[in-house]
């Protein structure tokens, strides 16, 4: 029986979600969106002076950011340090794959990209640890200033350093992002929603329901204890 256009189009494009393989866990993928969230909240509120939103999405940035140490141990082959984390001469030669427009089928992080996530989680643990103990000198403190009370304006100015480093790793990863894109026409973000990736060889992300359901508890969990933080200041 020949199939018409229509039935061909929904036939090949069952194929294709079928031969796509599981890159990234759920966990994982909503601590992402979770910390890109929360950063742009982060930002925002610190620009319009709307200290007790920052003093939340920074909490939470420290939450997610613990989350994803944990998981990078824990977590589905993909997630864990040990998958991703490389020598200099895997990231090298991960350059040498980009000038000559050679793509990366790899499930996961490349080792180039490995540096570039423990740059990031680097970032984002240093601005809620050092916010915790800031001051804006007005009305704010953070809810750990009152154990470092001589140490607030010294902590405050490396808090505010390590935006303008956040800033520039952010731009490095969009540049990257757009590299990727325009050099090796590989779309990185749709990953990152679906999990799944067509083309990808290695190890999959796949962990059983209760490992996933694992990670989600594990994720609130360290939300939570972040926000009991703030109980220590009232």
């Amino acid at each position: 029986m020949t199939l018409s256009p229509p039935e061909t189009q929904q036939c090949k494009a069952a194929d294709d979600t079928s031969s796509a393989m599981l890159v990234w866990d759920l966990p994982l993928r909503l601590f992402h969106w979770g910390l890109v969230v929360s950063v742009f909240v982060s930002v925002g509120s610190a620009k319009t002076g709307v200290m007790f939103v920052h003093e939340k999405s920074g909490l939470t940035i420290l939450g997610l950011v613990i989350f994803r140490l944990i998981w990078g141990f824990i977590g589905s082959p993909t997630a864990r340090f040990s998958h991703f984390i490389k020598g200099p001469s895997a990231v090298f030669a991960v350059l040498r794959a980009l000038f000559h427009k050679q793509s990366d089928t790899a499930s996961g992080h490349s080792a180039l990209g490995g540096w570039a996530v423990l740059a990031l989680l680097g970032i984002t643990l240093y601005l809620p640890l050092t916010g915790m103990v800031s001051s804006d000198d007005i009305l704010y403190e953070g809810p750990l200033a009152f154990l470092l009370p001589d140490m607030m304006r010294t902590m405050t100015e490396f808090h505010h350093y390590g935006e303008k480093l956040l800033f520039i790793l952010i731009a490095l990863h969009l540049a990257a992002m757009a590299v990727y894109y325009l050099r090796l026409k590989k779309n990185l973000i749709p990953a990152m929603v679906t999990g799944r990736r067509r083309g990808a060889t290695g190890i999959p992300a796949t962990v059983s329901r209760a490992h996933n359901f694992g990670g989600l508890l594990l994720l609130c969990l360290c939300i939570g204890g972040a926000h009991l933080l703030a109980l220590l200041s009232l």
